[in-house]
């Protein structure tokens, strides 16, 4: 885990100058941004304050796509878009040390959550085994990495039709068992689409290495709408699925956050329209801070005692709806407040 000083922040894209460049680019400070949109979205659906949130802030229980589903892959995304700017991603030692403090981290978040040691399970666990799947893919030869990941989501397709539609019988599930950890979303079985994901996200960090402005602009817009086209294709054969990290889910959530990235490179940093997102921003710049936080505050320390007193009260003065969106509210506000006193203070911290 490391820190950055807020001036050679300011300086550098992300997360490092682009090799061979006469000068460090300025930051893409739409990357961040989107990355801070993934935050909050991560906050309210983990902190809602009762089952009166609407339902796009759940998780689909199992076929179909929630506004919920969609804020972990972006996230994922996010993760790959840095890579080509980062002349340390090639190296092995680094690499793998960022894996393995992901992967650390992300076993004590979840054994302080659920007070047991289940290595591999959970939103660091996944970013660390899908980060390290796709810097292996990434060894690749250029023009093979793009066949190797299209070749992977037609065998996750087949698995996935050959499992039915029973969550008990799925593909997924029998990995997990034979791991045994509990079938999830964030659990092994899921880390080779989510490198997938990543390896998605290191394509549009190429289109907006080779230049900023309209060409990266268009290449962003078209991949988005592609593989949104062809996710929401697939889907009638192979349904999207968070839990299974199914093919159509990484095709659909893929291209909806590739556009959304799109729309914020073309407000942020072509237009420079940062001051309204800079809330979105301070959360995007210290987002590791901002999940392990909320993490152990909100959902292992407070969700048993403090949580359930606080939507008692509300919903008995201002009703169970308005209840549902005070505690995520006052989450938001809360980790926003820490992240922001971090900065102020020029501390940056990355994993």
């Amino acid at each position: 885990m490391t820190t950055r000083p807020a001036a050679a922040r300011r300086a550098v894209a992300p997360p490092a100058e682009q090799p061979g460049s006469a000068r460090p680019r300025p930051r893409l400070r739409g990357v961040d941004v989107l990355r801070g949109l993934a935050v909050v979205g991560m906050l309210v659906v983990d902190n809602r304050g009762n089952g009166a949130i609407p339902d796009q802030l759940e998780h689909a229980a199992w076929n179909g796509l929630h506004v919920a589903d969609v804020v972990f892959p972006v996230f994922l995304l996010v993760v790959g878009v840095s890579v080509p700017f980062s002349r340390r991603a090639d190296r092995p030692r680094p690499a793998l040390t960022r894996v393995v403090k992901l992967a650390v981290l992300g076993w004590l978040v979840v054994t302080v959550k659920y007070g047991s040691a289940t290595a591999g399970v959970g939103v660091l666990g996944h970013i660390a085994g899908a980060y390290l799947l796709c810097w292996l893919l990434l060894r690749l030869p250029r023009p093979a990495q793009v066949a190797t990941a299209a070749a992977l989501l037609v065998a996750m397709s087949v698995a996935t039709v050959a499992g039915g539609d029973e969550p008990d019988r799925s593909w997924g599930h029998t990995v997990d068992a034979a791991l045994g950890v509990p079938f999830s979303a964030e659990a092994p079985h899921g880390y080779l689409a989510g490198a997938v994901t990543v390896f998605l996200g290191v394509l549009a960090g190429r289109a907006l290495q080779s230049g900023a402005g309209r060409p990266a602009l268009v290449r962003l817009t078209a991949g988005g709408a592609a593989l949104l086209a062809g996710g929401l294709a697939l889907a009638e054969v192979v349904p999207v699925n968070k839990r299974l990290w199914s093919p159509s889910f990484v095709l659909v959530t893929g291209g909806i956050a590739l556009l959304a990235l799109a729309v914020l490179h073309w407000l942020v940093d072509q237009r420079g329209l940062a001051r309204p997102f800079r809330p979105f921003e301070v959360l995007g710049l210290n987002a590791i801070v901002a999940f392990v936080f909320s993490e152990v505050v909100f959902r292992a320390v407070l969700s048993h005692g403090v949580q359930p007193a606080v939507d008692a009260w509300v919903s008995s003065v201002a009703g169970a709806v308005v209840s549902a969106w005070v505690y995520p509210v006052l989450s938001v506000a809360v980790v926003w407040a820490v992240c922001a006193a971090l900065l102020r203070r020029g501390v940056v911290v990355r994993v």
